[in-house]
């Protein structure tokens, strides 16, 4: 079932949730701000429903669960106009497991998809790392949090999921040519790039080396 695979990829805190509330146009006919906030219930079925038929606001899911650990995480390049199929190139290039989705601002979210669940302190350390050989450093990276607690009150910080209405909603993912990948096809690239605890140890985030114009000499 489609939402099940979506589900399932994107799970994260069971007991609390995210969503964005668009801003009204005012009198004067400039758009307010709109509103991010979190709910503290339960993730239901519905809401993942919902959410793909683009039935009311966007879910946003909190990587990180009650265990400290995910199996998703995120670099939020925020940035109008941008060329997501240069920065699948550079991560093509430098043989990356990172897959790259529009997000609702027009930026990218650059996505990196376990295939079991690792602890959220080796998710954001890899994205951290990654977000700098990109040259994107200083990005968000989700999970914000290594740890919660969840006695505590804690929810840490949520993700607009990408598939709001699917493809109508332009938060879809971006292939190899640049072009945008249905439902489906994401699942096919979700397939290829996620990746096992031992496999995302092993990425490389070596950086480019700047070369020196005269080596040995002085600075």
């Amino acid at each position: 079932m489609k939402t099940e695979k979506f589900k399932n990829i994107f799970e994260g805190l069971k007991i609390a949730y995210g969503q964005y509330q668009k801003g009204d146009v005012a009198a004067n006919g400039d758009k307010q701000k709109g509103k991010a906030f979190i709910v503290r219930k339960n993730v239901s079925d519905d809401l993942w429903e919902n959410h793909l038929q683009g039935k009311g606001p966007a879910l946003g899911i909190i990587p990180i669960r009650e265990d400290n650990t995910c199996r998703w995480g995120c670099i939020d390049i925020d940035s109008y106009n941008f060329d997501h199929r240069s920065l699948v190139q550079s991560i093509r290039n430098l043989n990356l497991p990172l897959i790259v989705c529009r997000s609702k601002s027009g930026g990218a979210h650059v996505f990196l998809f376990t295939k079991e669940f690792i602890s959220a302190s080796l998710m954001q350390s890899t994205l951290k790392k990654l977000s700098k050989v990109l040259g994107y450093e200083g990005s968000e990276i989700f999970p914000k949090q290594t740890e919660i607690l969840v006695e505590r009150g804690d929810t840490g910080n949520f993700l607009n999921l990408p598939y709001h209405n699917q493809m109508k909603g332009l938060r879809y993912a971006i292939n190899d040519n640049g072009a945008g990948c249905t439902l489906e096809e994401f699942y096919q690239l979700y397939d290829v790039y996620a990746r096992s605890k031992e496999e995302v140890e092993a990425i490389k985030t070596e950086e480019k080396k700047i070369e020196e114009a005269f080596p040995g000499g002085p600075p």
